[in-house]
């Protein structure tokens, strides 16, 4: 019997999340923030010996390319996520591939607050896979409650869409683990997992970051949780799911098991 995937992932951008509030950050402060995040992300994933996927965007590559390596050097996958996260354009799925890529192989993509994806220029650009879809609704995001739960193709490009819970298709991404109890949290997640044979989530390495409680712009109830809590919140998870058995892979390595059980059918 095949076990259970977990596809853990960290969209790494440049914290601007002030900006959606009306407050002002700079780009470089943004990353800077993210990066005190990102530390304890891949200390924690050290500890537990665990490999996730961390989709970067071009401006955190070009002001912290020495952390983007470091993610690489402990066997991590890097992908892309557009160029600047505030402001997505068109152009950023061949541009980021173009940063991104001087320092990892990219297979795949993320647009930044999984907003809408042109999956021909995702195939043009070389993808193999995207994850730009949470099929959940959410109110001022988006309402993808037609989309599959399960991975699909769409002109040629693999789409991994993020697990929900399966009623009502209650969305299982960062900020439910902020706010749902960790033990609840858990057992949504083994519950999609054995629905769909896999549990894929993301995170944002700024939500693990000591500034985050600090910055007045942020609602409280983003900064419920964060810090150090987080990660203690995160390892919880993690334990949980490891003593399940289940098998924590890259994306694009879970891309080309799915892959190569099509070719077997």
């Amino acid at each position: 019997m095949s076990k259970n995937k977990v596809l853990l992932s960290f969209d790494v951008e440049e914290f601007d999340l002030p900006r959606e509030h009306g407050g002002e950050i700079s780009v470089k402060e943004g990353v800077k923030v993210s990066s005190s995040g990102l530390l304890k992300i891949l200390d924690l994933l050290r500890r537990k010996e665990v490999k996730a996927t961390f989709f970067v965007t071009g401006n955190f590559a070009r002001v912290n390319p020495e952390l983007v390596s470091k993610i690489v050097d402990e066997g991590h996958e890097v992908a892309c996520h557009g160029v600047d996260h505030f402001e997505p354009k068109k152009s950023d799925i061949k541009e980021s591939i173009k940063i991104v890529g001087k320092l990892a192989k990219i297979y795949g993509y993320r647009q930044p607050r999984m907003f809408g994806i042109s999956y021909s220029d995702l195939k043009d650009a070389g993808y193999k896979y995207d994850s730009s879809v949470n099929p959940a609704f959410i109110p001022g995001r988006y309402n993808h409650f037609d989309v599959p739960r399960k991975p699909f193709f769409k002109n040629g490009v693999l789409e991994i869409p993020t697990s929900v819970a399966t009623f009502m298709r209650v969305p299982l991404f960062w900020l439910a683990l902020h706010l749902f109890p960790k033990k609840v949290y858990l057992k949504l997640a083994l519950m999609a997992a054995n629905k769909t044979g896999y549990f894929a989530t993301y995170f944002h390495p700024w939500e693990f970051s000591d500034e985050l409680v600090g910055c007045k712009e942020v609602p409280s109830y983003i900064k419920k949780n964060s810090g150090d809590k987080l990660v203690e919140r995160l390892e919880f998870v993690i334990d949980g799911l490891a003593k399940k058995s289940y098998i924590f892979e890259t994306y694009n390595e879970f891309a080309d098991s799915y892959l190569r059980t099509l070719d077997k059918n």
